[in-house]
């Protein structure tokens, strides 16, 4: 598998933004995966926020409206083919009709956030014709969420990274300080302990 990180580190912004198209396809580029790749690789400042944002962001919003396409041209041919029921269950397809026929768009808000059930959801958005305006406005608010939580995670694991890097030689330190106390302790501990049982014998001997 390729690995996004070294893709995103050599292509930058167009590879993240080509791996988000294609993992949002079905590709085995997970697109958590990406944006948490992004988030780390802005916090070693390899790219910067705003131009990683303003390609991830219609990136998304570009595969997910692909998705609704397929399922609105195809309708119930695509949904019921042998392929998809291996992905979701028709007792999950027809719980999903049931939800968006009851919710709307609000499902593809909600959905957006549950791994494995996005691509599914956005298909059968189309199936069910839930108007474009309000799928591009669903997904689009949702998907400035899932871009807040996973670039900030993302961010967040990095800065810690750099952290440990910078302090390396520190927590070495406490590490061997901890060490030698753990050991001299031991050490005492055993010869007290050993002196104990030769007076016990001592003791007993008399």
């Amino acid at each position: 598998m390729i690995d996004p990180g070294t893709v995103i580190q050599h292509f930058t912004y167009a590879g993240i933004f080509c791996l988000l198209i294609l993992g949002g396809l079905g590709l085995p580029f997970p697109e958590d995966g990406v944006l948490i790749t992004s988030g780390l690789l802005i916090a070693h400042g390899v790219i910067n926020l705003v131009p990683a944002v303003t390609v991830i962001y219609p990136a998304l919003l570009i595969a997910d409206f692909i998705l609704y396409s397929i399922g609105r041209k195809y309708g119930r041919m695509i949904v019921e083919h042998k392929r998809f029921s291996r992905i979701v269950s028709p007792a999950t397809l027809s719980r999903l009709e049931e939800k968006f026929t009851r919710w709307g768009a609000l499902t593809v808000f909600l959905g957006r956030h549950f791994v494995g059930f996005r691509a599914p959801i956005f298909i059968i958005s189309g199936v069910m014709r839930i108007s474009r305006i309000k799928f591009l406005i669903a997904d689009g608010l949702s998907a400035i969420i899932t871009i807040a939580i996973t670039l900030g995670l993302g961010c967040l694991g990095g800065n810690i990274l750099m952290i440990l890097k910078r302090d390396i030689k520190r927590v070495d330190s406490i590490l061997i300080l901890v060490f030698v106390v753990s050991f001299a302790g031991w050490i005492i501990l055993r010869y007290y302990r050993d002196r104990k049982r030769s007076k016990g014998r001592l003791h007993a001997d008399e």
